[in-house]
């Protein structure tokens, strides 16, 4: 009996390995010795089948089945080693068994199988699938400490952009980018050292399209560890809309400041001079004194009043509560009448003049909108024209007509062209006005389904036109005016990685305005803040590309598409090749002005 254990000790390891069950039968005791966990391993032991000699287990084995277990046992025990089939019978319970039995010294050892085909790897396989797509919807590889892949589960009608059979035993660092294979790495390490599992994060750019996933790593062995895969995309696009929604509301917030304190700037200028002149009024003898009192105070109470108008106005439409009454307009006559209006009121030394298509022009618009923008635009030429000419132009085009008003006055300062459109923004604080007009215009002709634009040069004169589309197309409803231009406009990120702290500030201050600055001066963090940020533009010096191996190409590794722009000291005409051999999209040479930096970038972020 001892030989026996002797030898099936040393064979135990290899028939332990799956589900088989070992027993030993000893000749002289007629004993049965069981080796690791019989009865759990074939699952007896939950319908109570247990035996613990040679005739214990034939009173359990079908009597249909007994003469064959009873022949393969004597040519066993005759040296001859048999395979049979038989069943294990408790109350209707049948059992099926299939035993390898072979002669040992003094006895016979068993090697049995539970032949049920519940207890089959095909059947288990099908109920962890079902379990799989029930509880995870993607997919799982399993990965050995070296990061190769030894395996991958996927749900039913879940395919990979990879041959499942070609990835299984390769290497994933080819499968993955140089930054996304060293998170996986160190965070299988530390799992597999701790014993507990690691979640981690990451974008990936396939076929220039951005996929977010998180992973949990599970160990599972000694070296190897479960990689639960899943697409947080959704996740991902709900928190950027959040985030979008938090700037638009914190922006809208900040722009009902802005107005309320603009408002109170504004209507607090005619109301002082209201009740400062009629005091004097009050006590003033002198006629012609009285009479430029009385003037001061009615333009005064004309300028308030038309504060309250344009911030009404501007509040209705803003709220959708504006009045747009589109119905066939004769073009022609309308200009005529809003060139009559003002005709009278030129001031010396300027003239009206006209340009308008002969015949007849009828299109479905507002007409009264489109006399309110012409109204605003000629008054703002009045205002800042002392001497030449107002020109009233429409245009005929395949799709649009283009109306404008161009000026002979002082012009508007590059500077303020981006601005002119805002709220309450004034070229002149000495000249009457809300600076609400052009806020208005902008409103009505994007309402009306155009487009408004200026041109202008200082002390060359002013050009503002408007476009109003032949087809009026309604436009889509919006809760409040301001969050569509706020939508619009929503801030880019540039990811900055600069050494030098000089030309970092000098940048920062350059770009802040416009875009969101993520700064970098640490080579080691710089694809982190990338991962992290998802810029939309990169701004990288030379000194940094010198010092980590790579950089480039890490990044290209995560988006093959995001614009890349070297800043370099040296020679700018050896240094833009090598930027463009080198995946980069352009180059920059230092030192550059404010505006050539802003350029370049506005180039690639749209």
């Amino acid at each position: 009996m001892e030989q026996n254990k002797s030898f099936i000790n040393e064979l135990l390891p290899v028939l332990t390995s799956g589900n088989t069950g070992v027993w030993i039968y000893d000749t002289a005791s007629g004993q049965l010795d069981f080796k690791n966990d019989f009865f759990e391993i074939l699952g007896l032991a939950r319908w109570s089948i247990k035996f613990s000699t040679l005739d214990e287990l034939r009173s359990l084995i079908h009597a249909d089945d007994q003469l064959v277990f009873d022949e393969a046992f004597a040519a066993a025990s005759a040296g001859k080693k048999k395979s049979v089939l038989y069943r294990c019978c408790v109350g209707l319970k049948k059992m099926p068994l299939e035993s390898l039995l072979m002669p040992c010294e003094n006895g016979v050892i068993a090697c049995t199988l539970n032949k049920d085909p519940a207890l089959q790897p095909e059947y288990l396989g099908k109920q962890y699938k079902t379990l799989i797509n029930a509880l995870f919807p993607n997919f799982i590889f399993v990965f050995n400490d070296n990061f190769f892949f030894e395996d991958i589960i996927t749900p039913d009608g879940v395919r990979l952009f990879h041959d499942n059979e070609k990835l299984i035993g390769s290497d994933a660092r080819n499968l993955y980018s140089p930054e996304v294979s060293s998170l996986f790495i160190s965070n299988i390490r530390e799992c597999l050292k701790t014993k507990q599992w690691k979640e981690i994060e990451f974008p990936i750019d396939l076929f220039g399209v951005i996929y977010h996933y998180q992973v949990r790593l599970v160990p599972v062995e000694d070296n190897k560890v479960l990689c639960l895969n899943m697409d947080i995309g959704d996740r991902i696009r709900r928190m950027d809309e959040l985030l979008a929604q938090r700037r638009r509301a914190e922006e809208s917030d900040k722009m009902k400041s802005v107005f309320v304190a603009n408002m109170s700037h504004e209507i607090n200028m005619p109301l002082n001079a209201i009740i400062g002149f009629s005091e004097y009024l009050m006590n003033e003898e002198d006629s012609q004194k009285r009479q430029k009192y009385m003037d001061v105070v009615r333009n005064s109470t004309n300028l308030l009043l038309q504060i309250i108008n344009d911030i009404l106005d501007l509040s209705r439409l803003e709220a959708g509560m504006g009045e747009f009454k589109i119905e066939k307009t004769d073009i022609i006559a309308l200009v005529m009448e809003v060139a009559e209006v003002y005709i009278p009121e030129m001031p010396p030394g300027v003239r009206l003049l006209m340009d308008i298509p002969d015949g007849n022009i009828q299109i479905p618009t507002d007409a009264n909108r489109v006399k309110q923008v012409l109204f605003n635009f000629i008054s703002n030429a009045k205002k800042h024209t002392e001497k030449g000419s107002i020109t009233l132009k429409v245009e005929e085009n395949n799709e649009y007509l283009t109306f404008s008003v161009a000026d002979t006055g002082c012009g508007i300062p590059e500077d303020k062209l981006e601005v002119i459109f805002n709220r309450f923004e004034k070229l002149n604080r000495h000249v009457q006005g809300t600076g609400l007009g052009l806020a208005i215009c902008k409103f009505i002709v994007n309402q009306l389904g155009g487009n408004i634009t200026v041109t202008s040069k200082v002390n060359e004169g002013t050009v503002f036109s408007f476009t109003i589309p032949y087809q009026y197309v309604a436009p889509q409803k919006e809760s409040i005016g301001s969050m569509r231009e706020l939508a619009a406009n929503l801030r880019k990120k540039v990811l900055l990685a600069e050494t030098s702290e000089t030309d970092l500030q000098f940048i920062i201050h350059a770009l802040t305005n416009k875009y969101d600055v993520i700064e970098v001066t640490d080579s080691e963090k710089i694809i982190n803040a990338f991962i992290l940020e998802n810029p939309n533009l990169v701004l990288i010096s030379k000194e940094i590309v010198d010092k980590t191996d790579h950089i480039i190409r890490r990044i290209r590794a995560i988006s093959a598409t995001i614009p890349i722009i070297l800043m370099t000291t040296s020679d700018f005409y050896y240094d833009q090749r090598w930027a463009i051999d080198n995946g980069c999209t352009s180059a920059i040479s230092k030192p550059f002005s404010a505006s050539n930096i802003k350029e370049l970038v506005a180039t690639f972020i749209i």
